[in-house]
């Protein structure tokens, strides 16, 4: 039977998701127009060059159309091969038609540049640059570990990437969290290493990766996850994950329309869910073989219905992510040292993994297991909740075990 604070825990969540829905539209309701102003904007994505233009992601501080203030949305700079700083004021062309902001101007609308104090992530970010030698995988390290755009890496990586269905990989999320907690756990013994651990990802989150919902989602439910185990009791993975979940709704509720807030979401239900219906504990070859395919699988089904409500989906991520995921745990464990000494370690470790992890993600997309079905968001959505259903209702007849991994 399904147990009493589970159940609890869901209604809670579904109370909250139904609040954050009504708050978006509310919001949203005044947000269509084309108009034109002063905007003090900040750039949150590394510039990508066009035919004589640059497009990136950027945040409105401040300006003339306050509807704007606080979001964020997408640049087009016309004439110019870069951005003159992080933060400048561009009298701007603006249209806003919900959940897209589309922000234009040229390189002559620029009236005023900031010049701030570069921000800790910036300083890494520019440390990782001079001190990566190889483009390639400067391009990856700054993607998979700084959180900056894929459109950083070259398009034949990106095609590569996608082929094989291991994007998500790229995304940061509960892998990278969780391996930024074990590579600092390991340094200190019990409890302290646990507690190094959660300071360490704390810092990783807030100051050297944007806050995106994944790893916001990750984040949170690392940290009720340590806490709960600290004070000896049993971590329940469901309930972390509908707690977490209605925390970044109450507060951000903007996350309600978020594509990537309801992949990892779906991704991490299907996984929690899932393994309820297998052992916890077995052979080597069935913890370090059988489980991380079993993981694979799990998410596959959760994200699958979202992907083809807007492109395609690989069964190459099922097949791939466990090979490719391992060749990732030295990468990482490398890479967070690197972060701890701010990159005054020898790079070549790190450009020695990340070129073999290219190179294989290259041979594996000669495979092509993708497919595409014509999927509405509405029956994605439908679809991912009653697969989910079903396997809750699997995992309380049949559970084996509820899985206490901290990073899902």
């Amino acid at each position: 039977m399904p147990e009493r604070g589970e159940l609890l825990q869901i209604a809670l969540f579904l109370v909250v998701l139904f609040v954050a829905l009504w708050r978006v539209q509310e919001d949203r309701r005044y947000l269509w127009f084309e108009e034109e102003g002063h905007l003090l904007i900040k750039a949150v994505s590394v510039p990508v060059a066009l035919p004589e233009r640059l497009r990136l992601k950027v945040k409105v501080l401040e300006g003339e159309l306050h509807d704007l203030r606080g979001r964020e949305a997408y640049l087009t700079l016309y004439g110019s091969l870069d951005i003159p700083s992080k933060t400048f004021l561009l009298y701007a062309r603006v249209r806003a038609e919900g959940d897209y902001i589309h922000i234009s101007g040229s390189y002559r609308d620029i009236e005023e540049v900031y010049f701030l104090q570069p921000a800790v992530r910036d300083r890494f970010i520019k440390k990782a640059e001079r001190e990566i030698e190889d483009p390639q995988v400067r391009a990856l390290v700054l993607t998979y570990l700084f959180g900056e755009a894929r459109d950083t890496l070259p398009q034949d990586l990106q095609y590569y990437f996608l082929k094989t269905g291991l994007v998500h990989l790229l995304v940061i999320s509960g892998f990278h969290v969780g391996m930024v907690f074990l590579t600092l756990k390991y340094l200190l013994p019990y409890p302290y290493g646990m507690l190094l651990g959660i300071a360490g990802v704390s810092l990783y989150v807030l100051f050297l990766v944007p806050a995106e919902p994944p790893v916001l989602r990750a984040w949170l439910m690392l940290l009720l996850w340590v806490l709960v185990r600290i004070y000896e009791g049993r971590p329940n993975s469901l309930g972390i994950l509908l707690f977490s979940g209605s925390l970044l709704l109450l507060f951000e509720p903007e996350f309600s329309h978020s594509f990537s807030f309801w992949l990892s979401f779906f991704a991490t239900l299907y996984i929690v869910l899932g393994l309820r219906l297998l052992p916890a504990e077995g052979s080597q070859t069935y913890r370090h073989l059988v489980l991380p395919f079993a993981v694979s699988f799990f998410a596959f089904m959760g994200v699958s219905p979202l992907l083809l409500s807007f492109t395609h989906t690989s069964l190459g991520s099922v097949l791939f992510s466990p090979v490719v995921g391992y060749l990732f745990l030295p990468f990482t464990a490398y890479g967070v040292l690197e972060l701890l000494t701010f990159f005054s370690l020898p790079t070549f470790p790190l450009e020695l993994i990340g070129k073999l992890i290219l190179k294989v993600v290259s041979l594996l997309s000669a495979f092509d297991f993708q497919f595409g079905l014509e999927l509405s968001v509405k029956s994605a959505f439908l679809l991912a909740t009653a697969g989910a259903s079903v396997l809750y209702m699997l995992s309380t007849k049949f559970q084996t075990s509820d899985t206490q991994a901290p990073f899902p």
